[in-house]
């Protein structure tokens, strides 16, 4: 197959390795962290998948993260299949975009994605991911909003820390505004919004 899953050497505060798939098909190839990171030993280089009984520092066991593996990898193979002579037709941008809807838990199934795949992403809604960047650099996904009736606070984002224990923090969505519509209590800019490439290293 066509998309190769291995190890980064680069390693988080817990001497783990993001895993890193690279997908290459009809002359092209879209590389990127798939979000997982586990220790080098757990690793089963020959299979491309996590050994079994493991846990990492974040508390995904073996069973979650080669769930993604695998369908990846389902779904790389049946973009494959319906490309097949066509191959100049997948461009990097529909293949990140397979590869985002895999990882997705709002789409269920590999043919849901597929068929966003065939459609161009056109006629099936776009799901966007937000992300953001807090001043020591972490970085966080963008989950749902909320409000606490019990505080002056009306409303917090419930983001969800990437890369490492994956934890989640409700955080007042003034600490997004810029400076100059901030209330007092809020002196200096706690988050920012950024992209998906430089999230993971595009």
């Amino acid at each position: 197959m066509s998309v190769r899953f291995t190890l980064e050497k680069r390693t988080n505060k817990f001497g783990e390795c993001p895993i890193r798939l690279s997908w290459s098909f009809g002359g092209r190839r879209y590389q990127t962290t798939i979000g997982y990171s586990i220790m080098e030993t757990d690793w089963d280089e020959k299979n491309s998948l996590v050994k079994p009984e493991m846990k990492n520092q974040s508390g995904q066991s073996a069973d979650d993260i080669n769930f993604y593996i695998k369908r990846i990898s389902l779904v790389v193979a049946s973009i494959e299949q319906h490309f097949v002579g066509k191959e100049k037709a997948l461009d990097t941008d529909t293949m990140k975009h397979a590869i985002s809807d895999a990882l997705s838990k709002d789409i269920a199934r590999p043919e849901d994605i597929l068929e966003r795949c065939l459609e161009g992403w056109k006629a099936l809604p776009e799901i966007k991911t937000r992300y953001y960047k807090d001043l020591a650099g972490r970085y966080y996904k963008f989950l749902c909003e909320a409000r606490n009736f019990y505080i002056s606070v009306d409303k917090f984002y419930i983001l969800q820390e990437l890369f490492g224990r994956g934890e989640r923090v409700a955080v007042p969505t003034d600490k997004f505004k810029p400076q100059k519509e901030r209330r007092s209590m809020y002196p200096i800019t706690s988050f920012k919004e950024v992209n998906y490439e430089e999230v993971y290293g595009q």
